[in-house]
């Protein structure tokens, strides 16, 4: 039995997207002379992953002349969270507290780091708080009625 297909990015894939997002549209010999000046890549290869990354929604791909030229589909914002999610599903059974905690237990942090975390913490927390008042007003005027 085939296993599923997955839209998550592999590693090699995320390099290719990495490259895309960095310069912008290229052809599969420039992704691979790109991705060579670290460790060499075979032509074929970028282009096989190129063509996955077609299949999987995170390219386009234009013909100019006998190049195809590939351009990032996917935002690296929306990647990103795509991967973290995953993550957290995979390793801390989808809880993000855990992902956090797991975090801040593991990382040594200056104090203006822990300082800097406070306030996002506060900020969303305050964010949340408006929201649930927001909420909660609509639906008293929307029970009135």
């Amino acid at each position: 039995m085939a296993r599923p297909k997955s839209n998550e990015l592999t590693a090699a894939e995320q390099k290719i997207m990495q490259v895309l997002w960095q310069h912008g549209p290229m052809t599969v010999r420039e992704i691979a002379a790109e991705l060579s000046q670290d460790q060499p890549v075979a032509y074929t290869t970028i282009q096989t992953l190129c063509r996955i990354l077609l299949d999987k929604g995170h390219v386009s791909c234009e013909k100019q002349g006998k190049a195809f030229l590939y351009q990032a589909t996917t935002v690296q914002q929306e990647a990103r969270s795509q991967a973290l999610l995953a993550l957290v599903k995979k390793f801390f059974g989808g809880s993000p507290t855990l992902l956090a905690q797991h975090l801040i237990t593991e990382t040594a942090l200056s104090a203006d780091l822990a300082a800097q975390l406070q306030q996002k913490i506060d900020q969303a927390a305050a964010t949340t708080q408006q929201t649930n008042t927001t909420r909660s007003s609509s639906n008293d005027m929307s029970g009135k009625e």
